[in-house]
């Protein structure tokens, strides 16, 4: 068995820590942007761990998310990799956790928008939903590391996510450092079209620009709060002009989701936009494991996901997550998501 993540690739944090890939779960790495070259975190302990565990036929403990999709015949993260090498050919980069969106599925260390709502609870001795842990802002981007990465040898692919991309200071100019052939990936809310790095996207040979969607009109809105549909409609379509830009929608498939998983999907359909469900694993209150039956019920198409036994405790906590941020957040969960807020009994 082999991944070619750890192989050919570095995958950094909004921290500047490097992690085996964007879904492995492993805990706190010790090497970061300012303490090891890709090149060096390639040969590091932690890698070379998972290598010897890989030939071994035995899965690392943090590569979970693509040993439950492969035990069901799912196309994991680690099946899809048949186009990386030879050397360090791909970069998947967060530059920081600036966004302008609080989506209810994430947590304030990869949102500044979170962070500071999750510090205005603390400082006003609330309770938030995120707990008592202490987050940082973080945008380690900087010219000598933007040059280190642009000028990788073997460089084929650079992808782009965050916090939100779009909010990185001179991602236009780190744009301009890579050559037109490298392919370029995006995760984007679609709330941002900066018109330089849009200019810029045009001179690449191939750019897939995948938006971050989760429902149509209200229930993106409630799920992505902060955003407005009319104007990531707007800009999806403006992406979609650029001949070189294939546009895809990436949701995050979890408790509130799930149930308008089918219109998104349709909509996406119909304008020709392919569509990569991202399970969510955490927080296990919105993990559709533990979703209401009723949800499970509705849902077949992720049988394989969320078959088991629901942990009341986590139904329980989903609740008080959702009372907490509307009461924060001044708005109520019936107004976008009223199936949802039926099915769980929240006035």
């Amino acid at each position: 068995m082999q991944c070619q993540y750890i192989e050919h690739q570095a995958c950094i944090r909004t921290d500047g820590q490097y992690r085996m890939c964007c879904v492995s779960m492993e805990p706190n790495n010790i090497e970061n942007v300012k303490t090891h070259s890709p090149i060096e975190w390639l040969s590091s302990d932690t890698i070379q761990r998972a290598r010897t565990q890989f030939l071994n036929n035995e899965w690392p403990d943090a590569c979970i998310k693509c040993k439950t999709n492969e035990e069901n015949n799912i196309e994991s993260m680690r099946q899809k990799t048949t186009h990386y090498g030879p050397g360090l050919s791909h970069l998947d980069l967060r530059f920081g956790n600036s966004c302008n969106l609080s989506c209810v599925m994430c947590f304030p260390g990869s949102s500044s928008s979170l962070h500071y709502e999750h510090e205005k609870l603390l400082s006003e001795g609330k309770e938030s939903p995120w707990g008592t842990q202490r987050f940082e802002i973080y945008n380690w981007y900087d010219n000598d590391l933007a040059d280190r990465f642009a000028n990788l040898q073997d460089l084929r692919e650079v992808y782009l996510t965050g916090g939100e991309p779009m909010m990185v200071k001179h991602l236009d100019k780190f744009l301009e450092k890579l050559d037109s052939s490298v392919e370029l990936r995006f995760n984007t809310n679609g709330t941002i079209l900066n018109p330089k790095v849009y200019n810029q996207l045009k001179r690449f040979n191939h750019v897939n620009m995948c938006v971050s969607i989760d429902g149509l009109g209200k229930v993106n809105d409630y799920i992505r709060w902060g955003s407005a549909w009319n104007e990531i409609e707007y800009n999806v379509y403006k992406l979609a002009e650029l001949s070189n830009v294939s546009v895809s929608i990436g949701p995050t498939v979890q408790v509130m989701s799930a149930l308008y998983y089918d219109e998104l999907s349709n909509w996406a359909d119909s304008n020709q936009f392919t569509v990569y469900d991202n399970m969510l694993m955490n927080p296990a209150h919105l993990n559709l494991i533990n979703a209401d039956e009723i949800i499970k019920q509705k849902t077949p198409k992720f049988n394989y996901w969320h078959n088991g036994d629901i942990d009341m405790e986590q139904r329980n906590k989903f609740i008080k997550y959702v009372n907490i941020l509307d009461s924060n957040r001044s708005c109520n969960i019936k107004d976008y998501l009223p199936e949802i807020a039926s099915i769980y009994g929240i006035n």
